[in-house]
């Protein structure tokens, strides 16, 4: 990692007016290279090589997170059958692999949470959309496979700004994993996003939520979806 310890040499913090007026006309915005190049390769890295994957799945308030490894599998393949299952009956419902939730975090998950928390980010993100923002609630990287989801669903309670960091290289709209804001009553698709590396998903969460979710991956694909998500308020 790039020795002078700054902000600056973490993300690219600049085009404000632009981004500003981008966000103002509907609320949401994709700022390209928000890392630096070499801040980008090493949480890339980070995540292909991660060895702290969990298994992620849930339905309605009901969460259920378990190892990746030979003890659970059994049961990782029960939960994973029954959340398809859910979804099948039109139940809010998710499978995809989730970290950087460990207690002793690494360097680079350490650097990022502070960055992300500081009085520069936020006065950053406040210049581009003037939510008075104050606090990084939740962050967390997220791995999606074949298969993986995450149903319609609108953030309501989360923050007051939704973020993802997309670390997916050479992704293709037909693979899925395709970011789709809805009309209120989730009837139609307006807006839809593709996977790009090094970008920052930006979108307001209203008191009332926004509806929005992401497509299942195809089946038996080799290609994984990497991303960096959270909310700030």
């Amino acid at each position: 990692m790039n020795s002078n310890n700054s902000i600056e040499s973490f993300f690219n913090l600049d085009n404000v007016d632009e981004y500003k007026n981008i966000f103002n006309e509907n609320k949401k915005i994709q700022i390209q290279n928000i890392l630096k190049d070499e801040i980008a390769e090493l949480l890339f890295k980070h995540s292909i090589m991660d060895k702290n994957w969990v298994l992620a799945t849930g339905h309605d308030a009901i969460k259920f997170e378990k190892k990746i490894n030979k003890q659970f599998e059994k049961a990782n393949s029960i939960q994973i059958k029954k959340i398809q299952d859910k979804f099948k009956n039109d139940k809010f419902s998710y499978i995809f692999h989730r970290s950087m939730n460990n207690k002793i975090p690494s360097f680079l998950e350490f650097t990022l949470r502070k960055y992300m928390a500081s009085k520069e980010f936020l006065d950053y993100l406040n210049s581009i959309t003037d939510l008075n923002i104050t606090t990084l609630n939740t962050l967390f990287m997220s791995k999606y496979k074949g298969g993986h989801f995450l149903s319609p669903h609108s953030d309501k309670g989360n923050g007051k700004i939704a973020f993802v960091i997309s670390l997916t290289k050479k992704w293709r709209p037909e693979y899925g994993g395709i970011l789709h804001f809805m009309n209120d009553d989730k009837t139609k698709i307006i807006e839809s996003y593709v996977p790009e590396f090094n970008t920052l998903m930006l979108f307001e969460v209203p008191e009332e939520g926004i509806p929005h979710y992401v497509s299942h991956i195809v089946p038996y694909i080799k290609e994984e979806r990497y991303s960096i998500t959270g909310w700030f308020s």
